[in-house]
């Protein structure tokens, strides 16, 4: 049926890891399929700061990126004021242990917005290296590194400008990574061969305009699209090429969101000059505002956080707090609650549960649904401005401090005895 869709991001084209649906990786923005879902049954509903923490340890720097994981390997991208550099960092996952701290460029960061930093990009991870994005004031910087925080290459696909710096994240496809460098320079997207650095395609968006939004894959009668927001409007791409397939208006100019993929439809968000979304049903060519866009909406809408696709509803937290819960298909509003406080951070979602980190630090535990039944309120005393990753029964969360690892007594356990 042309509704099911599947998301990808860190993974070949068409597969799927089923086989490790008790404990996957979380090896990019927003996890395996790029969709803020993990297949975890994982048992973390309570947490405190004395409480079911595994460990805290301090992240040196400053950054906006969200940890990522691979296997017994956690990382981060950072910025060190005194040095001017931008930093990939490897920690042990099992005990918050830092393994290396590897600098990538080093300069003047650039112009940026108060919120921004030099690190707000999300680094990307397969099995063998670790990707990463950065900007300054004179460019773009992607590197590779190894495990051992070596970078096997770096290479600068163009030029950057913006006000307000940089946030969008890498993107693993086949033997590449995409980058968006949509920007107010001359904006690009492209992919690099992941073994050399090497361009492999280039697109060339008709508006220079500023996009932090990370482009998103799904497949879709059984083929592979990337979909991505910026240049005042919704687009999906050919990942083996660049080629633009289709395009749809809106919903507004500029976007820092991730938009959702699934049932057959895109829900794109966008926050400048206004806050609008807009659904897209997949299957067009070309110009297909006047023909695929099922439904928009102003109500409510998010600009940083990104909203969560699962188990058939759409779950939307925008800046202020407030809590949406819509039917994907139509759009309609199920309902909603100005149940929380500023948030910069996306919701994820695994074991029937749904996880709204505020910019305090607090989280609402919900559970699965459209009433928001909270299961669990817990704080852990630092400022979140970043998603958490779901990965072997454990959570993981950046503050503005430290790195830490929320995890069970009985996942606590289990490390304790070697299991």
């Amino acid at each position: 049926m042309k509704w099911l869709t599947r998301n990808f991001t860190g993974l070949l084209a068409g597969l799927i890891c089923f086989d490790c649906l008790n404990a996957e990786d979380w090896p990019g923005w927003r996890g395996p399929r790029g969709d803020g879902v993990s297949l975890e049954q994982t048992d973390t509903v309570t947490w405190g700061p004395t409480e079911n923490l595994l460990w805290k340890v301090p992240v040196p720097g400053s950054g906006r990126s969200s940890v990522v994981i691979s296997g017994p390997h956690a990382f981060l991208t950072t910025g060190t004021a005194d040095d001017l550099s931008r930093r990939v960092l490897c920690f042990e996952s099992n005990t918050g242990k830092l393994l290396w701290n590897s600098v990538v460029p080093q300069g003047p960061g650039g112009k940026m917005h108060q919120d921004n930093t030099m690190a707000s990009s999300t680094p990307a991870v397969d099995a063998q290296r670790v990707y990463a994005v950065f900007v300054d004031d004179v460019g773009m910087t992607v590197a590779a590194l190894d495990r051992n925080g070596q970078v096997v290459w770096k290479v600068n696909p163009g030029t950057f400008y913006s006000n307000h710096g940089f946030a969008a994240s890498p993107v693993l496809y086949g033997s590449g990574v995409i980058i968006n460098g949509h920007q107010d320079g001359t904006a690009f997207v492209c992919m690099l061969d992941r073994a050399t650095g090497e361009e492999l395609w280039r697109y060339t968006p008709a508006v220079n305009l500023r996009s932090f939004s990370t482009p998103v894959l799904t497949e879709y009668e059984g083929r592979t699209l990337m979909i991505l927001t910026g240049s005042r409007q919704t687009a999906a791409l050919d990942p083996e090429t660049g080629r633009l397939i289709w395009s749809a208006e809106g919903p507004s100019e500029k976007f820092v969101c991730t938009p959702s993929v699934g049932m057959g439809m895109v829900f794109s968000f966008a926050g400048s000059p206004d806050k609008k979304s807009l659904a897209v049903r997949l299957g067009g060519t070309g110009d297909v505002t006047a023909t695929h866009v099922a439904w928009r909406a102003e109500r409510g809408m998010p600009y940083v956080p990104s909203p969560l696709l699962f188990n058939g509803r759409l779950h939307i937290i925008n800046d202020l707090g407030v809590y949406s819960c819509l039917e994907p298909l139509s759009g309609k509003v199920l309902h909603t609650a100005r149940a929380l406080g500023s948030t910069y951070s996306s919701p994820v979602a695994a074991a029937g549960r749904i996880y709204l980190f505020e910019d305090t630090g607090r989280c609402t535990v919900l559970a699965d649904g459209a009433n928001f039944q909270v299961l669990a309120k817990n704080d852990i005393n630092e400022e979140v401005y970043t998603t958490p990753a779901i990965s072997n029964g454990s959570i993981f969360i950046r503050t503005t401090q430290s790195l830490i690892c929320i995890a069970p007594s009985v996942r606590q356990s289990d490390l304790s005895s070697g299991d």
